[in-house]
């Protein structure tokens, strides 16, 4: 089901297709009221149980995450766990928060399990969509990703001929009306690539939100949105989804966090340190880490004097830099190391560039000092990069 009428390659939309559609179960969200049926069988039905997989098959492992997504006013669609706790399905699934409520998930709506077996998880919090890329967020409860699988999105464009696969929840009720809408499997190939990665395998309504899977990685390309050449009977000409390389970077920028898990590591952040302009002595030299970048620093007057001081192991390589425009004024830095008995000056770093760098491999565990100043009293702001390796 798609809200995209401009999209529709033939067939009009009216009152017949919402009737047979709100008969079998198969309404869209309040909110998303244009409705077509182009979800589409290709040629004559090509799907299979996900259940007649072996435990073991990558397909049916990789569909663990796949849920069959029931709303409140009768309407559902497919979704799948993309981390721990985050569900993706179709914008034109969940058009807004409102559509949540009383929304039901379930994991193993599969051929041969009892209703009362099928597994709700609760993914009551909308965290959002975006309509141009037609997929939504929602958080769920608890991890249930730990215990389903979670698929892994690939932003890879496939070549035309690629074999695919889409894990959906569907039944061909235009054959059978009261079919059960089990999980499916159904493969295909790449038939066509531009804004969309279109393919034959089959699909109908409730199929949208659907994972398109790679065959040779069972890593997830697209998420099913839409069919083209729909009739009055489900059958058509292809379905397409939208690609992973569209959707993964937007979620990045605009929902960073989501696709982070807890049990993955959280990248630490590189303190900042607290920059002074008393830091002119070795006792007041500001500490540096690791990776450290800071920018808008400067060499004020012409006694002026910027000291630092990093922690150093044997074996590690000090990289220090400063960049500045020797135009402005020429600045230096000197690099000393800590004895027992003192420091003692182990390098001197002076050109007529604008940027001075050093790279040096530390022989033991202790504390090196780097003095930026003038050279002959010069001023001049700069930046400063420093990183062990």
């Amino acid at each position: 089901m798609r809200k995209m009428m401009s999209k529709l390659v033939k067939g009009t939309v009216g009152m017949a297709v919402v009737a047979t559609m709100v008969s079998c179960g198969k309404t869209i969200p309040e909110g998303n009221a244009t409705f077509d049926g182009s979800n589409i069988i290709v040629g004559e039905v090509n799907w299979g149980e996900i259940t007649d997989l072996s435990s073991t098959d990558a397909k049916r492992v990789a569909g663990k995450a796949v849920a069959d997504v029931q709303f409140a006013n009768g309407g559902r669609c497919t979704g799948f766990l993309i981390s721990e706790n985050v569900l993706m399905t179709n914008e034109h699934c969940i058009g807004s928060a409102a559509d949540v409520i009383g929304m039901k998930v379930y994991m193993k709506h599969e051929k041969g399990v009892s209703k009362s077996a099928q597994e709700e998880i609760k993914c009551s919090t909308f965290i959002g969509n975006d309509p141009a890329l037609d997929f939504a967020l929602v958080r769920c409860e608890g991890t249930p990703g730990l215990k389903y699988g979670k698929v892994e999105l690939a932003e890879v464009v496939p070549a035309v001929g690629a074999q695919i696969y889409v894990v959906h929840q569907n039944c061909d009720y235009y054959t059978v009306r009261d079919c059960d809408w089990s999980k499916k499997v159904s493969p295909g190939k790449v038939v066509q690539v531009s804004d969309d990665i279109y393919y034959d395998a089959d699909t109908l309504g409730g199929s949208s939100g659907s994972p398109l899977f790679a065959a040779d990685s069972n890593k997830v390309i697209a998420i099913h949105h839409f069919g083209h050449g729909g009739g009055w009977t489900g059958r058509g000409e292809s379905n397409s989804g939208v690609p992973m390389t569209k959707i993964v970077p937007f979620i990045k920028s605009n929902f960073p966090g989501v696709l982070v898990d807890a049990d993955e590591p959280t990248p630490t952040p590189v303190p900042t340190p607290v920059f002074s302009d008393d830091n002119q002595t070795y006792a007041t030299a500001t500490e540096l880490e690791d990776g450290v970048k800071a920018s808008g620093l400067s060499v004020g007057s012409a006694t002026d004097i910027d000291m630092y001081k990093v922690e150093m192991k044997a074996g590690e390589v000090l990289d220090f830099k400063i960049k500045f425009k020797h135009s402005e004024g020429d600045l230096d830095f000197k690099v000393y190391k800590q004895y027992a008995s003192g420091k003692k000056l182990v390098k001197t770093v002076e050109s007529a560039s604008d940027d001075e760098s050093v790279r040096l491999r530390v022989s033991s565990s202790t504390a090196y000092y780097i003095k930026v100043y003038g050279y002959k009293g010069a001023q001049a702001k700069y930046d400063l990069e420093f990183s062990k390796k």
